[in-house]
């Protein structure tokens, strides 16, 4: 059995020709066409018929590929699984999150997985930027927000709900908006080092400019200060849930809550992965956004 030849054939049937055959398994047209013309030596049998322009699947080949699919996957499964079991995970990660949602839900997941995998090791390195990954030294980080174009690698694990809120004393005495353009008679809680700026809503709230007299480049200090009473404040929903519970704060206008953050992993790209980093990536993957009032992609 040729699992690589096998391999080609099922490419082609996925991908609808030998060149994109050729380009989702990194090889070149030549090695996609010489794999299937062995394979058709192998079996005596032609697999498909080829015009100037497409290759079309024969009938045996259809059949072929149906009974080998499974057992190709039953071989990968079964490779995976004998090196997990004599290959210990080992050596040094490197993890970039932000500050506070770093500390409360990436720091837990990581001691769950150094629990798993004793020879790893893991350094958390939390800041309210985003690090250079490169620069930082940083082997894995997650993302809060939309990315800008980059070339790092980035998979969405989640979304985040976003809130406006503030102290119940603060409402009874200046009054509850009830539309986002209300906010322009409120004093709001910047996190900016600008004098406004402007808050974006679902489609019915659109943006609005909002000003206020305190602001913050930290997100502990904007949220403390709302709940002070310094003014109207916007977090994601992690940041503030126990405040809420606790009756410290009451949110507004949630009709037209603003568009979820976006939560990514992000890894740099066109350097091997290693497996320690990509098992790390799977496990963040499914348990990050759990817990946080947030929803899973």
């Amino acid at each position: 059995m040729n699992k690589d030849e096998y391999e080609v054939l099922l490419a082609i049937l996925d991908e609808g020709s030998l060149t994109a055959a050729a380009r989702s398994l990194d090889r070149t047209l030549q090695s996609v066409s010489r794999a299937i013309a062995a394979l058709e030596r192998e079996l005596n049998a032609t697999l498909f018929h080829r015009t100037t322009r497409r290759v079309e699947p024969t009938a045996a080949c259809l059949k072929f590929a149906a009974r080998i699919r499974p057992a190709l996957g039953e071989i990968d499964a079964a490779r995976d699984e004998l090196v997990d079991q004599v290959t210990q995970l080992r050596g040094s990660i490197r993890v970039g999150a932000p500050t506070a949602f770093g500390a409360e839900f990436v720091s837990p997941i990581l001691a769950k997985f150094l629990a798993i995998h004793e020879s790893v090791r893991a350094e958390l390195v939390l800041a309210e930027q985003h690090l250079d990954l490169a620069k930082a030294g940083i082997d894995l980080a997650v993302r809060l927000g939309r990315l800008p174009d980059s070339t790092l690698r980035a998979k969405q694990v989640g979304t985040l709900r976003r809130v406006v809120f503030g102290a119940p004393d603060y409402f009874a005495a200046r009054g509850y908006p009830v539309h986002p353009s209300d906010l322009a008679a409120h004093d709001c809680v910047l996190r900016q080092h600008a004098e406004g700026e402007a808050w974006t809503f679902n489609r019915a709230g659109g943006a609005v400019e909002v000003t206020g007299r305190f602001r913050s480049t930290s997100a502990l200090a904007c949220n403390a200060a709302a709940v002070a009473g310094a003014g109207v404040g916007r977090a994601p929903i992690f940041q503030v849930q126990k405040l809420l519970d606790a009756g410290q704060i009451v949110t507004v206008l949630d009709s037209f809550e603003p568009e979820p953050v976006p939560v990514h992993l992000v890894w740099m790209a066109g350097r091997p992965v290693p497996r320690r980093v990509r098992t790390l990536i799977d496990f963040l993957a499914a348990r990050l956004v759990a817990g946080t009032g947030g929803d899973a992609v």
